[in-house]
Order: C-alpha cells, then sequence, then structure tokens
C-alpha cells in the first residue's frame, strides 16, 4: 500500500533518549499508519529496542513527542500503552510459565461471575485467540511450561491480539519460529494489516522485510539513516545503509572443503527417543560444521539436547574418544562436549552478573590454585576472551545489559576459555543482527580450522547452506537427507526439509 494513502495513527518526533550521558536516539522520527507493516532495522545496539520501550511506556524518553490517532500522549507505563491501544510482542517472551494459556491471556483482567473468576469463559475466550494465531489446537487450559518455546511465541501474539491492539509491535517474531510456522504469522499479519491495524514489525532477517513490509526505518546508531517504501529495495540495500558500508565484508567466507580423512570427534550411534527421535546414527569430524535442519518438532532439537546431556535417550549411545559417554551435562562437558541452546537468556547466562562471572564459570576449577580460585589468572583470561571475541563490554559490565550478539559472543566465548573440542549451538544467530552474525559465522569458522567439532541446529536455510560442510535434514524425528557443501541449493533444501525432496 501506498505510504501517502493513509495518514499515520501513531507519530514520535524528535525522540531523544542518552543512559550515562551516552545518546542511545537522537532526534528519532517515526511513524505508522494503519493498515501498513512498517519495518525497523538496525545493528544491535542502533537503538530499535530503546525506541520501542519507549513507546511501550517501559522507558521515558528524555525529549520527543508521542502522537496516538493524532492526539499527544504522555506514556507512563506499559499498561496506559496498552490502554492507549499499542501491544508490543518482545522476543524475549514474557509468558508466565507455571500459568495455564489462558490464565497468561487475562492475568488481571479475569472475567468474573460474582466473586470468583469466570474460567468457563476466559478459556472460551482465550480459544478464540488461539484459533487467530493458527494454534487452535492448544488447550488453554495448558501450562505454557508445557509448550515448546516457538509455540509460546505464536500464544504471546494471541496475548496481544486479546488488547484489540490499534498498534502492535513485533520484536522479532520468526526468530523462533521453523519456516512453516513463520508462513503461518506472516498469515496473521496480513489479516491484521487488513483489518487496519498498524504492525511495526523488527526484524534481523532482510528477506521477511522485502516480503512483508510496507515501509522500513533503517537507524544507525541511535540516528534515523533512512525512511522508504520497501518496494524496490533488495537485501544489499538495506544491509548496506543499516551498517554504511558494504555488505560482502559482514558474510562468512567460508573454509576450503579437502577430501583428505579426518579424526571422528563423536559418534551418535542408533539414538532414539520415544515420539521424537528414531533411531538417528550421525559422526561428526574434528574440523567440520554439520548444521542439523528441519521443520519444528521434526527431532534436531532434541539430538543436540541429547549430543549435549540436556536430555537423555531412550536408546543408543554417544560415542566419544572411542568411549561411551554418559547422560547428563556433567558428563558431556567432561567428554569435551558443551552445549548452547536458543534460550540464553533463561538457559545460558547469570544475567544480573557481570561479564567476567559469566565467561570464568565454567573454567574456575582450571584457573585455581590449590583450591582457590587465581584472580590474577581469572582476569587474564577474561580479558583475553573479551579482546578475542569482540566483546563490546568490561568484564565488570551486568550481562544484561549487552546486546543479544555480545551476550552470545560471552555464551561462545565462555565454552572455548574452556576448551572443549565439541561444540553444539541451537539457532546460534537467534535475534541478533547481520553483522553479529557474521561475526559468529567467522569464530564459528576460526573454531572449525583449529580442529573444533560443530554442531549447528537452525531453521534458517541460508545460513545453513552458507556455514556448514555438511547439511542433515529431520524429517519426523529422522535423518531424511544429508548433503555436503554444494550439492543442494535452497529450493531443494527447503523442499527436503518439508519431507518432498
Amino acid at each position: 500500500m501506498p505510504s501517502e494513502a493513509v495518514a499515520p495513527i501513531l507519530e514520535m518526533r524528535g525522540v531523544s533518549k542518552s543512559f550515562a550521558g551516552n545518546p542511545a536516539l537522537v532526534d528519532v522520527d517515526f511513524s505508522a499508519c494503519a493498515g501498513q507493516v512498517h519495518s525497523i532495522v538496525g545493528q544491535n545496539g542502533a537503538g530499535k529496542s530503546t525506541l520501542m520501550n519507549i513507546l511501550a511506556g517501559v522507558l521515558r524518553p528524555d525529549r520527543g513527542e508521542i502522537r496516538i490517532a493524532g492526539a499527544t500522549v504522555t506514556i507512563a507505563d506499559a499498561k496506559q500503552a496498552l490502554r492507549l491501544g499499542v501491544a508490543t510482542v518482545y522476543q524475549e517472551l514474557s509468558l508466565l510459565p507455571n500459568l495455564t494459556v489462558a490464565e497468561n491471556f487475562f492475568l488481571g483482567r479475569q472475567p468474573l461471575r460474582g466473586p470468583f473468576v469466570d474460567r468457563t469463559t476466559m478459556n472460551e475466550r482465550a480459544r478464540d485467540f488461539l484459533a487467530r494465531v493458527g494454534c487452535g489446537e492448544v488447550d488453554p487450559r495448558t501450562r505454557v511450561e508445557a509448550l515448546p518455546l516457538a509455540r509460546r511465541q505464536l500464544i504471546e501474539i494471541a496475548k496481544a491480539l486479546s488488547f484489540d491492539p490499534a498498534v502492535l509491535v513485533l520484536d522479532e517474531p520468526t526468530a523462533s519460529l521453523a519456516k512453516d510456522a513463520a508462513d503461518r504469522l506472516f498469515e496473521i499479519v496480513s489479516s491484521l494489516r487488513n483489518r487496519g491495524v498498524a504492525i511495526v514489525f523488527i526484524s534481523h532477517r532482510f528477506l521477511e522485510v522485502l516480503a512483508h513490509a510496507d515501509r522500513v526505518t533503517i537507524l544507525r546508531n541511535g540516528r534515523v539513516v533512512e525512511t522508504r517504501d520497501v518496494a524496490g529495495l533488495d537485501e544489499q540495500y538495506l544491509v548496506e545503509r543499516m551498517i554504511g558500508g558494504a555488505a560482502a565484508a559482514f558474510y562468512a567466507g567460508g573454509r576450503a572443503l579437502t577430501a583428505a580423512p579426518r579424526p571422528v570427534a563423536v559418534e551418535l550411534r542408533n539414538i532414539a527417543l520415544t515420539n521424537r527421535v528414531r533411531a538417528t546414527t550421525l559422526t561428526l569430524e574434528a574440523g567440520t560444521i554439520v548444521a542439523l535442519t528441519g521443520l519444528l518438532g521434526a527431532g534436531q532439537n532434541e539430538v543436540a539436547r541429547i549430543l549435549g546431556g540436556d536430555m537423555t535417550a531412550d536408546s543408543g549411545s554417544i560415542v566419544r574418544s572411542g568411549k561411551p559417554v554418559a547422560p547428563g551435562p556433567r558428563a558431556a562437558i567432561k567428554a569435551g562436549i558443551c552445549l548452547l541452546t536458543e534460550d540464553r537468556k533463561a538457559e545460558g547466562l547469570f544475567l544480573s552478573r557481570s561479564v567476567g562471572e559469566n565467561l570464568a564459570l565454567p573454567s574456575l576449577r582450571a584457573l585455581s590454585r590449590a583450591g582457590f580460585v587465581d584472580a590474577g589468572a581469572e582476569r587474564r583470561a577474561v580479558a583475553v576472551a573479551i579482546t578475542q571475541f569482540s566483546i563490546a563490554a568490561t568484564a565488570r559490565s551486568v550481562m544484561a545489559r549487552l546486546s543479544g550478539g555480545n551476550q552470545q559472543k560471552t555464551i561462545l566465548a565462555r565454552w572455548l576459555l574452556r576448551d572443549l573440542a565439541v561444540l553444539v549451538l541451537i539457532e546460534p544467530t537467534r535475534g541478533i543482527d547481520v553483522a553479529a552474525k557474521a561475526e559468529i559465522y567467522r569464530h564459528l569458522e576460526q573454531l572449525a580450522r583449529l580442529g573444533k567439532a560443530i554442531i549447528v541446529v537452525s531453521s534458517d536455510a541460508l545460513e545453513v547452506l552458507g556455514l556448514a560442510d555438511r547439511v542433515v535434514v529431520f524429517v519426523d524425528g529422522a535423518v531424511r537427507a544429508q548433503y555436503r557443501r554444494g550439492e543442494v541449493g535452497e529450493e531443494a533444501l527447503n523442499l527436503a526439509i518439508q519431507g518432498k525432496g
């Protein structure tokens, strides 16, 4: 839809925000129109989250004006944002896992029958919103903790829709979704656009922006670089405007393949897990990157977690250096295997602790002398890790304040400080920008050159094809196909993932 065809329902004018004297936003203008999808792109630290947190009532601007439906407003808190018709779905989900789906939807606003909560009505209303996001099979009485991460993402969107927003902010909504679930989400987005909702769409996946957004605003260093219609743009243009330079330098370079045999780092022999993984056998060689991919629930995540000790197989074995590896994370680490999951904040980091503490934690025994941590050795090791992985922080920085890309680099650096031989990474570039992705790719390629064996679980076909020496496709809990680098293209890979190849 042409940008001039509709008037803005949301306007942010001259918005600025600083933290401890450091500008995060500088005179930012942004608007969103009813019946349009307006995307915001930028590197981590460009100001996207700060701008949206101001709109959501989480932060107050230092200066600037916000207008909704033509009226100037002051958004004091998240509740007021919702009352004004602005609902935000964050990349890091806010659902309470110990409550049911329906209880999460109507927390603090439960329908009542006399003095009691009317659970029948609450569940019925929840079912309506679940159906709108393609989750009609989910029982609203189910506890959220029993649902997979991707399903929670759609439920978070359904919760936002329950407020009947005029402006819906989606922060990396497809980061945890496989292709089929992402396609369903964009059907929902299209339906909401047709109903006149203004959609603000934050994404690092430029192909999604080009395919589904009407307008795009590019941020760099807290300033608006450009706002324009998406029609006629391409991925290279967005990348170069976002980073202020040529795009080619920010992609992984790839490694030359060799036909020479490599030593086996780890083997999975006939691994099976009831209703999830069927008789899977894989060999991972030192110095190689193997990508596991498939639709959501195809078994690749479970295989990775079994290898990393986070899940226990019903049958089969893991063999490292000729010896079986016992179940559990402690045994996996002892065998030289580490696991980095897709949910870094919930499962990978101590957000209230410092970067240095997060980095050093798995290596404290190696950094100890006579039973006590050698503080000097710890400081030196942490400093080397921060420099080696270009982490934009100091050892004393609080982990929660780092961008997603720097948090992910911290987790990777942590395990390399421990010098383990096998790295298992689930969605390692989820929710980080193109430049941070390229840094992660370069680190992984360098680690492979140093002889590390790396498994990457990814739902991003381009990432899989560009990074991996070997791609393993899972369908219905079993290995469906395997390809060496260069043997398959994106279209054929997507067909194989859907079980059609």
